[in-house]
């Protein structure tokens, strides 16, 4: 494979880790998750500065296509699966 076509493919499975993270916490998360937090359970979190700089980006470029969405609930905000997009991805029908 080209470096190109390597680069595509992991940021397809990068987007798939942050979609599947958001996936198993959309019904008990009400409030969405943060980008720190999905950055550990993908296992893309760093101990440095701007740890969550690589999930906040797919997070932003997610959010323009209307996949997923960001609630702000007193100043915390926290990211969620949009609704159809739920329904689009659940395996339980």
């Amino acid at each position: 494979m080209r470096p190109k076509q390597l680069a595509r493919l992991g940021t397809f499975h990068a987007r798939e880790a942050i979609l599947d993270v958001l996936l198993d916490h959309y019904p008990e998360e009400s409030y969405g998750l943060g980008a720190s937090e999905i950055s550990r359970l993908t296992g893309i979190y760093r101990e440095q500065p701007m740890n969550d700089a690589i999930v906040t980006g797919f997070l932003f470029e997610m959010e323009g296509k209307q996949v997923i969405r960001v609630d702000q609930i007193n100043g915390k905000g926290g990211w969620r699966l949009m609704d159809a997009e739920y329904e689009a991805r659940r395996e339980d029908i």
